[in-house]
């Protein structure tokens, strides 16, 4: 039996493939270009060496003895765009309060910080995160009884935020959050078919809730699923995800109506108008100080209010941010990020790390259930020319199975890792395409089609052209995002463009059964022993020599060629220079917009540039 304090690495990984491709805030789209005809011979062998550093701040954040003032409105767009619901939405992720998030100062921090995560994506990682409602967790486990313990103890003195404008709120009356709260949220998620996690994690469902004590709850669940428990738990997740008071559901049902909002986090939710924007006033009784800098042990938040706007079109939010109408934005592309620095200099700018996804072949439906026909595909796409001609060149082409982040770089396989025929995987070479697709049974290729939206169209146009070029004729199927969404789901499809890379294989088979359907539908005995002694690693020695471990899977994963790689270039976040305590953090730990608990406006600052 092994006790283990340290946090839950598991969402960290799949934020990298998952959470980028799933709903967050676009930047704007670039238009593709005319699909390039692929070059007929074979190209040098040139793979792009790993990366060895992210891209360099633009104009570090450098630390102050500028004491922190209160006041103000930050205004921002939100991630996610406009919520249908509240109750457990991201939108509303500064509202409720899950069981952890990540430790801002272990950050940037304003320039305090010990700099030992980025925050520049949405990791939760275990070594860097810190209590929120429960002071800490702990679990262990028993083999022998296949079973894991997980453990909270409840943070005493928080309490629920109190709105006098808002009958919920006044019901609530603003009292302390207990052990009972805690556990009556607990059974509703495992036990509400409509929760976000009795869904997505069927394990969650097994989970027994006691309260072990006056500030303590217990929750005794699968060996196996004891990891992605304790990180869909502890960040709350979304839908029914994090703690709300029993009192509200038992009159209102849900929070689904923002009007029945109530929340322990830095922030309450006091206007909403639909297709515009909503506003959160700052909770004057929030538990949390500040933990670094000129303002340490200062009460939390330090603005009045945040107001996220609804600007569905692209060149308004960009024109909103040049004229200081927004004083933040992220996802600025790598098109759009050159003039934003032309028009506005005194803009400071963050770059982020280099993304990318994958399509996938179906693995469990022929051709692509022969490895042979799944090589040839990759060898037919030129991906040099894809990130030249998307990308503006500035993508990482190799971002199979994981793609490169400073946060967890020792996941990364560098090249020279690799042997000089998984390398060649990566360069395109038509005419050994053929070959194999020859040996494979397929001399004068075959016919498949992709499960696309329209948004895809121009990126599988060029994926056509490649591949006609050794006789892969592709249609594209276009769909509407939710009949697409349910063909991957259903694992009907040959090929279809997914969130992102294998790394979804760090979750249980029980949760694994849509997802990995919808990328690759893969089902692989290897993997699912690797991924299974990855999941302990984690639990009994620690994230990082889980995460080596799951490095040691990769030379296996690239063999066998699941998916297509995606070259992404990154994008960059902007903000004025009135916005302080803020050195370009996404999320912190794994909560959407939270470093907006730390930052302040300088209101003098603002008011002298003229905005």
């Amino acid at each position: 039996m092994t006790k283990n304090t340290l946090w839950l690495v598991v969402s960290c990984l799949m934020l990298l493939s998952l959470v980028m491709a799933a709903c967050g805030q676009p930047a704007a789209t670039p238009i593709a270009p005319t699909a390039p005809s692929a070059p007929t011979a074979t190209t040098a062998t040139n793979v792009p060496a790993a990366p060895t550093a992210e891209k360099p701040q633009q104009e570090a954040v450098k630390p102050t003895d500028e004491a922190p003032k209160y006041g103000g409105t930050l205004t921002l767009l939100p991630w996610g765009g406009e919520p249908t619901r509240w109750d457990g939405s991201a939108a509303h992720d500064q509202v409720e309060q899950g069981m952890w998030w990540g430790d801002w100062a272990r950050g940037p921090a304003g320039g305090y910080g010990t700099g030992e995560a980025s925050w520049t994506g949405w990791p939760s990682n275990f070594d860097l995160m810190r209590g929120a409602l429960a002071e800490s967790t702990k679990w262990t486990i028993d083999e022998a009884k296949n079973e894991g313990v997980i453990v909270y103890q409840i943070r005493q003195g928080v309490h629920w935020g109190l709105n006098p404008k808002s009958e919920a709120s006044r019901l609530v009356n603003g009292r302390e959050v207990t052990a009972d709260d805690i556990v009556f949220q607990l059974k509703r998620i495992t036990t509400d078919p409509i929760a976000y996690l009795y869904s997505a994690s069927p394990e969650i469902r097994q989970a027994r809730v006691t309260k072990t004590g006056p500030w303590e709850v217990t929750l005794n669940v699968p060996l196996d699923a004891t990891v992605t428990l304790v990180n869909r738990i502890g960040s709350g997740y979304n839908l029914r995800g994090k703690p709300v008071p029993p009192e509200i559901v038992q009159k209102y049902g849900s929070m689904d109506d923002w009007k029945n909002s109530v929340g322990p986090g830095p922030f309450m939710l006091t206007d909403y108008i639909p297709a515009s924007s909503w506003i959160l006033s700052r909770n004057p009784n929030y538990w949390d100080k500040d933990p670094v800098g000129p303002g340490k042990g200062n009460q939390l938040p330090y603005v009045d209010s945040v107001k996220f706007l609804i600007l569905p079109d692209a060149s308004t939010r960009l024109a909103a941010l040049r004229t200081g109408k927004l004083d933040r934005m992220d996802g600025v592309n790598w098109e759009d990020a050159p003039q934003m620095r032309r028009t506005n200099p005194e803009l400071i700018e963050r770059p982020g790390a280099s993304g990318g996804g994958a399509f996938w072949m179906n693995t469990q439906k022929a051709p692509f259930n022969d490895l042979r026909v799944r090589k040839a595909a990759l060898l037919a796409t030129d991906l040099k020319t894809i990130n030249d001609s998307l990308q503006g060149g500035l993508g990482q082409i190799r971002t199979y199975p994981w793609p490169y982040n400073k946060d967890y770089a020792d996941l990364y396989l560098p090249d020279d890792r690799l042997t000089e025929a998984q390398k060649e995987l990566y360069v395109y070479n038509p005419e050994k395409a053929k070959q194999l697709l020859k040996e494979a049974g397929f001399p004068s290729g075959f016919k498949v089609s992709a499960v696309i939206t329209s948004g895809d169209v121009d990126f599988f146009s060029i994926i056509k052209d490649m591949w006609s070029k050794v006789s892969i004729d592709l249609t594209l199927d276009v769909k509407e995002s939710a009949s697409a969404s349910a063909l991957k789901a259903d694992g009907n499809y040959d090929v279809a463009r997914g969130g992102g890379n294998i790394i979804s294989l760090f979750y249980t088979p029980p949760t694994l059964t849509t997802q990995v359907k919808s990328y690759g539908n893969v089902n692989d005995p290897v993997l699912n022993q690797g991924f299974a002694d990855v999941r302990k690693t984690i639990m009994t020695s620690g994230m990082k020599a889980g995460v080596l471990k799951a490095r040691e899977l990769t030379p296996y994963i690239i063999d066998q060629v699941y998916g297509i790689p995606t070259p992404s270039a990154p994008s960059s976040t902007f903000w004025w220079p009135w916005v302080k305590n803020y050195s370009g953090e996404a999320t912190v730990g794994y909560n959407a917009d939270n470093y907006i608990t730390w930052v302040w406006v300088d209101q003098d600052l603002k008011k002298a540039m003229g905005k």
